[in-house]
């Protein structure tokens, strides 16, 4: 690869991560002004460049502001294919969201959902040193096909726990939520769905509700 492609897409990754960083989202229109801080890193004819070509990709539409100046569109192609790239459902797939105040029982959670034969993510376990750890979350969120929320005390008081939640609410995961603590009707719009509540981080009692809940699922696992 020439050292100019190498270049773009440096400037490329660099623009996807402002947006990100971003409260932008389908249909709405960006001022080039966003990508200043782009520009800093790289030169002005880069960015340019990098954004020509992801609006001839069809990541983006071009569109005008009403001060006159210009801005851009993230289009559905590029939000799929380009901000948030996945592959296939994995119906096995589960996704474990919690604090990490309770990271020790979540890999008790993990082992035995894996020893029943499902693929369960915990991001402290599955995510490396090195990669991007929002970037393999939002991945594995959209890949999974269940949602477990362990919801203590300490889960309501992370931010990222609950974003995680408006993204399997977003994508229409199958959710179940065990609210050890807590009571389900504190779960917001998660509230209306599949819940239980618990006294303490009971192994025995919460694993065999899972294996209930799940119970369709793991028979088709073995």
């Amino acid at each position: 690869m020439k050292l100019k492609e190498r270049r773009n897409f440096s400037v490329i990754n660099r623009i996807r991560d402002v947006l990100m960083d971003s409260d932008r989202d389908i249909g709405v229109l960006i001022d080039v002004n966003l990508f200043n801080s782009v520009a800093s890193e790289f030169t002005q004819e880069e960015v340019t460049y990098a954004l020509r070509y992801l609006v001839g990709k069809g990541y983006f539409e071009n569109g005008a502001l009403t001060s006159g100046s210009h801005g851009y569109i993230l289009t559905s192609k590029g939000y799929d294919e380009w901000l948030f790239p996945d592959g296939p459902i994995d119906e096995k797939g589960i996704f474990i969201s919690y604090a990490t105040e309770d990271r020790n029982f979540a890999g008790k959670l993990k082992q035995f959902l894996e020893k029943e034969g499902f693929r369960a993510f915990l991001a402290h376990e599955d995510i490396e040193p090195t990669a991007k750890w929002r970037d393999k979350i939002i991945s594995d969120l959209k890949t999974s096909s269940i949602f477990i929320a362990l919801r203590t005390k300490n889960y309501s008081k992370k931010q990222y726990t609950e974003q995680e939640c408006g993204f399997a609410l977003a994508l229409n995961k199958r959710i179940l939520s065990l609210c050890v603590g807590v009571k389900s009707s504190e779960m917001g719009f998660c509230s209306e769905f599949q819940a239980a509540e618990f006294s303490k981080l009971d192994e025995i009692e919460i694993f065999n509700y899972c294996k209930k809940q799940l119970g369709n699922l793991i028979k088709v696992t073995k």
